[in-house]
């Protein structure tokens, strides 16, 4: 069914765009005073769902290790601020019109293209989710797949985005800003896997563009009050604001066989085309390799295979630096960065496991050793990217960063010997070298 729903989706693009041919206008003033221009056909407004399809697809084989970090870092998280804001952009966009602000359409226009979203939205989403069947990872139900929270909330967002994205674009930031909590809160209440929440985006953002394909075809125009445009000319300051999400993993490793994730809201200030500065809030988890014990006689005896298991190095970071831009063409732009900050430690335990005697079929058993904590410290990195516009505002990166750090490690006996003196607790400390590459995709906003 997923793969069901990625051919449908290319085959409803194609049949849309391939009748309508590239249409170019004069730039004219609409009742804002603002010259525009638009040329783009509908396919073009289809980049980010299919984006978002292609990496739910990919992420399907990683569901669990996303499951698995989340059960690591914040087991305890539950939330219900996400079923209240899914519908927060949009009740922006309508509080915006009450309150007298022009947007893109009148009101009674508006309505009806955010019910048209709102019905192909839930058409979509409900006929998968029944059909699919795919449990959600707290058990409860087999109605996973995809995030209908996260569809309502990037339906919503996007709805924001058209009516008042070309009035300011901080106003898609919030949008995109709110629905993104959504997205992510439905991982860490345990109630989606990733795959459910980046098919939903794609979803969401697809249904209003449909949606707004029929009104405007219904109108004979493109807007009320103005129409979308292309850029005409290049950004003057490419400041923004962008969500990125990446794999990781250490360069010095002969061979990569563990990945670990990155994720960050990143932005920067640029007092020119080519220098501005900025900084990010991120997390960067890197997994260690299960190392075996062939040689430890007292748990041969208890289970076989045993090996040393340690929970991934997680670190929060806090970084700031420079930045740098350069325009490759007028919808092309590459940046580069140097950055440092602070990078906050988080440890982790490290269980020996094994398979259980005389179990048939073996039974995976563990018993409490040792843990470790990372204390905070200094890091240091770099890194680029290349950002296509798909928008005048809206831009999607590849990016690749770099991370230093050093930071001091303390090894001692698991809490769960609790009635061992405190010094014989005391294992070990030292450094943990910490150099990392990252990889990923960036969904960069400009203001």
């Amino acid at each position: 069914m997923r793969v069901l729903l990625f051919v449908l989706f290319i085959t409803v693009v194609f049949s849309v765009s391939s009748s309508g041919q590239r249409k170019y206008s004069v730039v004219q003033k609409d009742t804002t005073g603002v010259s525009l221009k638009y040329k783009d056909p509908f396919w073009k407004k289809t980049i980010a769902p299919v984006t978002l399809f292609g990496l739910s697809a990919i992420s399907w084989q990683k569901d669990t290790d996303v499951r698995s970090l989340r059960n690591r870092y914040v087991p305890n998280f539950k939330y219900r601020l996400d079923d209240y804001m899914q519908y927060a952009p949009g009740a922006t966009a309508f509080a915006l019109k009450l309150s007298g602000v022009k947007g893109r359409n009148k009101l009674g226009r508006s309505a009806i293209t955010w019910g048209g979203g709102m019905l192909i939205m839930g058409g979509l989403v409900n006929s998968i989710k029944y059909s699919a069947r795919v449990m959600r990872p707290d058990g409860t139900t087999r109605n996973s797949f995809p995030s209908g929270h996260t569809a309502t909330a990037f339906m919503n967002a996007t709805f924001l985005h058209k009516e008042y994205g070309l009035v300011n674009p901080l106003y898609s930031i919030l949008g995109y800003s709110m629905s993104t909590y959504t997205g992510v809160s439905r991982s860490l209440n345990n109630r989606h896997w990733l795959s459910d929440i980046l098919a939903g985006a794609g979803i969401g953002i697809l249904s209003t563009e449909l949606s707004y394909l029929i009104v405007d075809s219904y109108y004979k125009n493109k807007g009320d009050f103005f129409t979308e445009f292309d850029a005409v000319e290049e950004i003057e300051n490419p400041s923004f604001v962008s969500v990125k999400i990446g794999q990781s993993f250490y360069i010095e490793a002969t061979t990569i066989e563990r990945f670990g994730l990155e994720s960050a809201i990143e932005g920067a200030y640029f007092f020119n085309k080519r220098w501005g500065i900025g900084g990010e809030i991120g997390f960067l988890h890197m997994p260690f390799e299960n190392e075996n014990i062939e040689d430890w006689d007292e748990l041969n005896e208890v289970v076989d295979h045993p090996y040393l298991d340690v929970e991934s190095q997680g670190m929060a970071t806090l970084l700031a630096g420079g930045y740098y831009s350069k325009f490759l063409s007028r919808k092309v732009i590459f940046q580069s960065k140097v950055q440092t900050g602070i990078g906050i430690g988080i440890g982790g335990r490290m269980d020996i496991k094994g398979d259980a005697k005389n179990t048939v079929p073996p039974v995976e058993t563990g018993v409490p050793f040792l843990k470790y904590d990372v204390k905070n410290t200094w890091v240091v990195g770099c890194g680029a990217s290349v950002t296509m516009m798909m928008a005048p505002t809206l831009g999607l990166s590849l990016y690749a960063d770099y991370k230093y750090a050093d930071p001091r490690i303390k090894i001692t006996v698991s809490d769960y010997y609790q009635d061992l003196p405190e010094e014989e607790k005391f294992v070990d400390d030292g450094h943990l070298r910490v150099s990392a590459m990252s990889l990923g995709l960036r969904l960069t906003s400009f203001f």
